[in-house]
């Protein structure tokens, strides 16, 4: 993972170019991962379903070759949902910030989907009932019992560590599945998520889809770019 240092100047926003982050802030630190490279340091996990009935969930990740029409390879996600409300996330331990401090977050992420805008699904639409959410906890993000161990919200809401950032409908795939686009979120000053560094200067951050479309959703990520700064 790719590490960008804060640029001081008298600014106290964050913009994001090109590849990187570019942090307009003495106090800040960026974290860019091209899933191209692997996996980067980061992890797949699952939660709000079964355990004990996951084959049915037809649960599936890690770093594939991307569908037809793209070049190189993606952290592909993939899941049906038959929970009405099945969280799938990537997920990892930043370090080297400060140590019992409050960060604002700050994200792009680029991503393939097959899900378009404006279809009709199972318990709601394929694309814009599946909620992208980013999120934050002081210890590792996983399933306990039926639930994440972190308040994430459910579906359309976030939680007290955890916001919605935006939906995985794109206006140029089809209906059908049968054609995946690129798409691209990126947070607005609004959505900044607040999170906290635990005393060693580390915090563990996590971004996926809750949904609320009881089909199959499939998403290849191609990159990441998170950008923090104190507040």
């Amino acid at each position: 993972m790719k590490i960008v240092s804060g640029i001081s100047l008298a600014l106290t926003a964050l913009l994001f170019s090109g590849c990187d982050v570019e942090l307009i802030n003495g106090d800040g630190k960026g974290f860019n991962s091209d899933f191209q490279q692997g996996e980067s340091g980061w992890t797949a996990g699952f939660s709000d379903y079964p355990v004990d009935n996951a084959p049915i969930y037809q649960l599936e990740s890690g770093i594939r070759t991307l569908p037809a029409g793209f070049n190189g390879q993606g952290y592909l996600l993939s899941g049906m949902n038959r929970s009405d409300d099945l969280f799938m996330f990537l997920k990892q331990r930043l370090t080297g910030l400060e140590p019992s401090t409050r960060y604002y977050a700050r994200l792009r992420v680029s991503f393939l989907t097959n899900a378009g805008e404006n279809c009709m699904g199972v318990g709601g639409a394929p694309g814009e009932s599946v909620y992208m959410k980013l999120g934050y906890h002081q210890s590792e993000p996983k399933q306990e019992g039926y639930y994440l161990n972190a308040d994430k919200g459910q579906q359309s809401q976030g939680g007290s560590q955890a916001a919605v950032i935006g939906h995985v409908g794109s206006k140029d795939a089809l209906c059908d599945g049968s054609r995946f686009a690129e798409k691209t979120i990126q947070t607005s000053t609004s959505e900044r998520l607040q999170l906290h560094t635990d005393a060693t200067g580390a915090v563990w951050v996590f971004l996926g889809t809750d949904s609320g479309y009881e089909g199959l959703t499939q998403l290849y990520y191609r990159r990441i770019e998170l950008a923090l700064e104190r507040y």
